[in-house]
């Protein structure tokens, strides 16, 4: 979703609507094939005045969000029409491109598969009748709180740009996956974005943007697919952070996480959250993720950490090598035996004061 200021919505509409591919209805849904956005003409009307339809075309677009893993709607829909205006023009769209991101990727990560539980109907019976899921209301408050330490990361690199989700484990380090942050190369064009999310009527929040130290602490594996690299300025102070003790985990928990899936504002799946496998390095579940979730927080129900999220889809238990339609995530106890000393010391001093 693309969020337009106003001046930009106008400045939009009035570039756009003279132009000839907005004179008539067939010319428009030919530059909208052209964009590749043939899915959405049956859901728009493209018959009128070109300034309506015009303004319908930019406003739809703006609400509708991505319409590839790498591209808003609208971004891809202005990236075509650069190529019908003149060299001011298109200096205007790609300067509006770039200010909102339309074209920014997040970071790959597995394709999701379509979700799918392998227990039984009468198992799930069992289960929705059977489990206590009461909850102290403080449950919520808490889960509110933890979310704060939870953060957008975006990061620019050889000329490209993606995104993931990561989360403060102390005062000034954050955690991540080794394919959102994978070098100390990255650091330079990474930055943490906190309270990336919105009201619940709609609005944005006001965000606080921290810049990752290019000489500061990075350790990464790749096997384990986990990062952790030093934020400028201990953001922390502010937004708190979660604390990686050697929580419990097993098979029949729910967990939740907390994530930024497709780069969105930050959001929360904590239904549907069943742990399936806990073997190896590895914890599997059913929650929700969406690509862009990669480096989420793992969480039991006390809001512990207990999981890297990484991956999705039709995967593999380890153990036993059959393949499910599960979310992935690297358990945290596997994480804190790899760190090394330096870090592994500020984790533990970090969590120690905590508390």
């Amino acid at each position: 979703m693309v969020k337009l200021e106003q001046q930009d919505f106008q400045q939009l509409v009035a570039l756009l609507q003279g132009q000839d591919l907005m004179q008539d209805d067939r010319s428009r849904r030919q530059v909208m094939r052209m964009a590749g956005l043939e899915q959405v003409l049956p859901l728009l009307d493209l018959q009128g005045a070109p300034f309506t339809v015009t303004s319908n075309i930019v406003s739809f677009l703006a609400s509708y969000g991505r319409i590839t893993y790498d591209n808003e709607a609208l971004g891809q829909f202005l990236n075509t029409m650069k190529a019908f205006v003149g060299l001011e023009q298109q200096d205007r769209l790609a300067g509006i491109i770039a200010k909102y991101a339309m074209m920014e990727p997040i970071a790959p990560a597995q394709p999701m598969g379509k979700w799918q539980n392998p227990t039984t109907s009468d198992t799930v019976v069992e289960k929705i009748f059977g489990e206590n899921t009461l909850r102290p209301i403080a449950f919520l408050s808490r889960g509110v709180e933890i979310a704060r330490s939870v953060l957008y990361v975006g990061v620019s690199a050889g000329g490209e740009r993606w995104s993931g989700t990561g989360f403060l484990v102390a005062p000034d380090l954050a955690m991540t996956n080794h394919h959102v942050v994978s070098e100390p190369a990255h650091l330079a064009g990474t930055t943490a974005k906190f309270n990336y999310q919105e009201t619940f009527d709609g609005r944005d929040e006001p965000t606080s943007v921290y810049r990752a130290r290019p000489d500061g602490l990075f350790h990464a594996n790749e096997a384990l697919d986990y990062a952790i690299f030093e934020v400028d300025g201990e953001p922390g102070q502010e937004w708190g952070y979660l604390p990686l003790t050697l929580a419990e985990v097993k098979t029949g928990q729910r967990i939740n996480i907390i994530q930024h899936p497709f780069g969105q504002p930050k959001q929360i799946s904590v239904q549907n959250n069943m742990v399936e496998y806990v073997g190896g390095n590895v914890l599997q579940y059913v929650t929700s993720t969406n690509p862009g979730s990669s480096g989420s927080p793992v969480l039991n129900n006390g809001w512990q950490v207990v999981g890297l999220h990484h991956a999705g889809g039709y995967i593999p238990e380890p153990t036993t090598g059959r393949f499910y339609s599960r979310n992935e995530g690297i358990l945290i106890s596997r994480i804190l035996d790899d760190l090394p000393q330096e870090l592994r010391t500020k984790v533990a001093d970090a969590a120690q004061a905590a508390g």
